[in-house]
């Protein structure tokens, strides 16, 4: 057994003390603000969307706490009977679900009926968590380099870290779903392990390798940015072929503030979903834009999870993590 495997969990333990005791005190906030662990992919949309029209709506104001996903999960872990934070928002909902099983993650009715595969199923409460949105898994490589058969191509590969990062969640869960052969295979030309969405495509963007698989909103923000990346549907011995990654929010199970399930249901607001094109995102409810500049992924093959069997998923991350 790997060594550096048995003490990830203690490491992210670790990181977590080290953040609480160097950053803001969150506690001296809580009783008068909102408080929100999020994935950096969302920061631009909850602060420049959610947080305003939540503060309209409440007059509470927010307080984000970007990390990675398993960063929130054991932060939260520290002190379960006291929470620092109220809401997770996340891009997959393997640590929500993971959550729920440890007493984290307290079910809410949202008011909305998502349908199978948007939300958790059914729970005494409502429902553990609910998708807002949704964004292809992408194949995203230097401009000109596209398309790409992962069964074939010999480039470097950025595998974005599958214990830390959602984006390694859906890297993982894809080659699994598909041939574990070729994931393994790409894992082999893999030395960098990004820690989230951001830093695995901009690793493309920075030359550190030649192409990876990440959220096509990521992508596009990038893009929008100057960097010089190209998108194009993940292609596996000849078929096209994608996953749905899911940002998701769920309630957290003891939160401090009143209105924290409040904030949840402003994620399924109209002015809320007609505004997540302009981010990239694609909406959840039916009715609302799409991005101009997605791609058709109507003819790909979609892979889909049953997140409710997360330690199953789970338990296939470990040997996607490089030790070399």
């Amino acid at each position: 057994m790997n060594p550096s495997k048995l003490f990830l969990p203690l490491g992210v333990l670790a990181f977590a003390l080290a953040t609480v005791a160097a950053g803001l005190d969150l506690r001296h906030v809580e009783k008068e603000t909102v408080v929100v662990y999020a994935t950096p992919a969302l920061q631009e949309f909850l602060e420049r969307v959610v947080l305003p029209e939540f503060r309209r709506d409440t007059g509470f104001d927010v307080v984000p706490v970007y990390m990675t996903a398993s960063e929130e999960y054991y932060r939260v872990r520290l002190a379960p009977q006291r929470p620092e934070a109220d809401v997770f928002v996340h891009a997959s909902p393997l640590f929500l679900e993971k959550g729920y099983a440890s007493g984290i993650i307290e079910p809410m009715d949202a008011g909305v009926d998502l349908g199978v595969g948007n939300q958790s199923r059914a729970v005494p409460g409502g429902a553990i968590w609910y998708a807002f949105a949704w964004s292809p898994l992408v194949a995203v490589h230097r401009p000109g380099d596209g398309p790409i058969d992962l069964a074939s191509d010999d480039g470097s590969f950025g595998f974005a870290h599958p214990q830390l990062s959602n984006n390694g969640v859906y890297n993982v869960l894809f080659f699994e779903a598909l041939d574990p052969a070729v994931g393994h295979a790409v894992l082999g030309r893999t030395v960098v392990q990004p820690v989230n969405a951001r830093a695995t495509i901009g690793g493309v963007a920075e030359g550190s390798y030649d192409f990876t698989l990440g959220y096509e909103a990521v992508g596009r923000y990038y893009q929008g940015r100057g960097a010089q990346i190209e998108l194009s549907v993940p292609i596996l011995a000849g078929e096209p072929v994608t996953t749905p990654v899911l940002f998701s929010v769920a309630l957290v199970r003891n939160h401090p503030h009143e209105a924290a399930a409040d904030f949840v249901r402003t994620f399924f607001q109209p002015e809320v979903q007609a505004h997540l094109a302009e981010s990239h995102f694609r909406p959840i409810l039916a009715g609302f834009p799409q991005p101009s500049d997605g791609l058709d992924v109507s003819a790909a093959r979609s892979v889909q999870y049953d997140w409710s069997t997360w330690d199953a998923l789970e338990s296939k991350l470990p040997s996607y993590e490089v030790n070399r």
